[in-house]
């Protein structure tokens, strides 16, 4: 692997508010990898490059909706987003522009070389076309039902629920996304650009690359399903007015009034903004003749056949001389408290409420990269942020910087001595053997862009530190034997200045905090592991990190729920019809009106509300639309049987869960997943390193309930899933609980599969 990095993460659209999902999904990710590089192979090896995205229908359409020029919309946008980046630390080389004119420049050079190579055709095609509006719909700007598996809100593009492409023609019962009017379907011509034609070549170098550049496995899959499925040619035209005009005299002047497709011109951008910050430098980076590069590029997993196949398609058929992709990383969605952030109904943290709440963007920073959906979708809650900060970052990680500098300060003046490593002990000779031990993992696993692993690993070192002040017993040797007590303290600060160096990456302020206490200089990564800080004196001790409360908790959990918001524009529709005046409400906050109302009339939902039913796993098959779901038979006995769709891929074999007895929740109502019917949920159980087993009645018969203790048998309405996720399991010292209460089937306990003890049930 070349020593030479070139990081990008995918460009934000400068038309919204990034969220902390969108965040942990690209440029925090990136940063973190980019950061240790840096410390690697040297900051001048290292470019780190990300720019707003500006172009395309969504811009045009939110600038109509507030009324500014779409200039002026990037220009708000653009600003907030850098603002955003720079209080989190997000330490880019440059945060450029797809709205300047090289970029452009830049385009339409690559596009004509394309067109040179013969891989443009022009072609006659039908869209849809919305008369209220007057305009060409773009794909994502009509909604319908997807023909595939029945989704009601799949977009011209794609669907979300089962991830197939669409055209807007295949769409069942299609409206206008922003009328809801039916369009009309309008012939029109575009470029497109002749993907069938790179296919061959493209899928040489992605089966080669994908391996020697270890893409994440989400990135492999979807690449491959294109390759699968066949690359058709793909239109690079839009009738729009935002965005770049095509050269006038290409194709005889008949696209001079079109624009580039957003998707085309946008990954051009990682060129171009280079460009912004070197000039003709950038060639140093981008073309293969001008050095060894190796490109890593971070992204959500939405965005992965733009980086994987169109991307890399348009640079091979302009000439392949650019550098193609080394490292593709994918991360896939984090959710917000079991739902979807949403900026109108005030649901979730976006990155201008982040600061607000007082919370360090350290913390932040931490939290999203423990919760970073590596391998499928995870959750930000506030519980989690409170359980992370409480426990690791305060009772672990500060606990051990603070200790040892305090107890030095107060008993030693603060001064670590020399130190003669040959002549140690042999029991500390082999802890700090086995420390570096544990820091070369942590670096291979950050090497390697392993950065939920590495974080995890960080805390092991930690735990580590905690472990040797703890055996040394310094409060004792400082009277009994001071010199023993001195030796072990100077180990101990080293082991506080490696931490230090070592979480800089995730955690930047928390690193230069510590230096400062240490007044230690040197941070380099080669300096790691070695006990190179001696004969000198530390700074005054501080306080890393603060606990936060439940009642903070309760707090920001209740701000951000929504309610807020709700009330809110119930109090201005109130104030707004005294004064005659008609209220624009949006559509999304009506429907977030409509809940909340109907969950006022709903009682509050019980332990006893749940029917939950041990059931007999006779059967299990791969979900055909999705490649992380099981489809499991289930009975209950008496000739019962349901089907159930899990995901359980990669936590067990089909041949490990036939003949499993799980707890099954029989009064969910139905939900269609992926296109296949999901009759109810099984209980399962995630411990902090991510181990998931099913909850088990091993001796219960098919069909037995399983029950609160103390609680009665009685017959079960449907509940859904939003009431379910109100409820409290808990998996503690082996026994099970919901709602504080123990459950048990025929007065026999349940049991975690893979002898879990402890862990929270979903």
């Amino acid at each position: 692997m070349s020593k030479k990095i070139l990081i990008t993460s995918a460009l934000p659209y400068v038309n919204n508010v990034p969220h902390l999902g969108n965040i942990i999904g690209c440029v925090l990710s990136a940063d973190v990898f980019a950061r240790f590089a840096r410390a690697k192979y040297g900051k001048e090896n290292v470019l780190y490059v990300c720019g707003s995205d500006e172009h395309g229908t969504a811009t045009e359409n939110k600038a109509k909706e507030e009324g500014v020029s779409p200039q002026e919309l990037c220009d708000k946008y653009f600003a907030i987003h850098k603002d955003i980046y720079e209080w989190f630390s997000i330490s880019f080389d440059i945060f450029g522009r797809t709205s300047k004119e090289n970029h452009a420049v830049m385009t339409r050079d690559l596009f004509l070389q394309v067109v040179k190579n013969g891989f443009v055709v022009e072609e006659e095609v039908t869209q849809p076309f919305c008369t209220t509006c007057n305009t060409f719909l773009a794909d994502r700007f009509i909604e319908g039902t997807c023909p595939f598996c029945g989704y009601e809100e799949a977009r011209g593009d794609q669907c979300d629920n089962c991830g197939k492409l669409l055209s807007p023609s295949e769409l069942l019962n299609p409206h206008c996304k922003a009328d809801g009017t039916t369009p009309e379907f309008r012939k029109t011509k575009h470029l497109f650009l002749k993907l069938d034609e790179l296919q061959p070549q493209l899928k040489l170098w992605v089966d080669s690359q994908s391996k020697e550049g270890f893409w994440t496995q989400n990135a492999i899959r979807t690449t491959n399903a294109w390759f699968k499925e066949g690359l058709k040619k793909r239109a690079i035209t839009r009738d729009l007015k935002w965005g770049i005009t095509l050269p006038k005299d290409v194709f005889d002047g008949r696209y001079k009034d079109k624009v580039f497709y957003v998707w085309f011109d946008a990954p051009i951008g990682y060129i171009s903004i280079t460009e912004q910050l070197l000039g003709d430098a950038w060639k140093k980076w981008w073309l293969k003749e001008e050095g060894d590069v190796a490109l890593y590029q971070f992204m959500g997993k939405d965005n992965i056949p733009f980086h994987s196949i169109i991307f890399p398609a348009t640079l091979m058929a302009a000439g392949n001389k650019h550098n193609l992709v080394y490292h593709l990383n994918a991360t896939e969605y984090l959710n917000y408290e079991h739902t979807k952030f949403s900026k109108s109904r005030g649901v979730g943290v976006f990155g201008d409420d982040a600061r607000k709440t007082g919370i360090p963007a350290d913390v932040f920073r931490y939290v999203l990269c423990y919760y970073r959906p590596e391998h499928a979708d995870s959750q930000f809650t506030w519980k989690n942020l409170q359980e992370r900060l409480n426990n690791e970052l305060v009772a672990n990680f500060g606990n051990f910087v603070n200790r040892v500098l305090t107890f030095l300060t107060r008993f030693f003046d603060g001064t670590v001595d020399s130190i003669d490593e040959d002549s140690l002990e042999s029991d500390t000779a082999l802890r700090i053997v086995n420390w570096r031990a544990e820091i070369d993992l942590y670096l291979q696993l950050l090497d390697k862009v392993r950065l939920r692993e590495a974080l995890q690993q960080f805390m092991k070192l930690s735990s580590l530190g905690n472990t040797f002040f703890q055996d040394a017993m310094p409060w004792k040797t400082k009277d009994s034997y001071p010199e023993k007590a001195k030796q072990d303290l100077t180990i101990l600060v080293n082991f506080v200045k490696d931490l230090a160096i070592l979480i800089e990456p995730f955690m930047p302020a928390t690193s230069e905090n510590i230096f400062s206490q240490l007044n230690w200089s040197v941070k380099d990564l080669v300096d790691v592991g070695e006990l190179s800080v001696q004969n000198h004196h530390v700074g005054k001790p501080k306080i890393l990190f603060s606990k936060i409360d439940d009642e903070t908790i309760d707090a920001l959990r209740e701000k951000f729920s929504g309610t807020q918001n709700v009330q809110n524009a119930k109090k201005n529709k109130k104030q707004e019809d005294k004064e005659g005046k008609k209220t624009d409400v949006k559509k999304e906050d009506r429907k977030a009106d409509i809940k909340e109302e109907g969950q006022k009339k709903q009682k509050k939902l019980f332990a006893s509300d749940l029917d939950l039913r041990v059931g007999e796993i006779v059967a299990v098959k791969k979900h055909p639309n999705a490649e992380k779901l099981f489809i499991e038979t289930i009975t209950f006995g008496s000739g019962e049987e349901s089907q159930i769709v899990s995901g359980l891929v990669g936590y067990y074999k089909p041949e490990e869960l036939v003949g499993k007895h799980i707890i099954v929740v029989r009064n969910l109502k139905p939900a269609k997943l992926r296109g296949e019917w999901s009759y109810g949920m099984l209980l399962a159980a995630e411990d902090d390193k991510g181990t998931v087993a099913l909850i088990l009645a091993p001796d219960a018969k098919p069909g037995s309930q399983v029950l609160p203790k103390e609680e009665t048998k009685e017959p079960k309405k449907q509940i859904s899933i939003d009431d379910f996720f109100r409820l409290h399991f808990l998996l503690q010292k082996g026994e099970i609980f919901l709602e504080g209460s123990e459950l048990l089937v025929d007065e026999s306990k349940l049991v975690a599969d893979k002898g879990l003890m402890n862990g929270k049930i979903r």
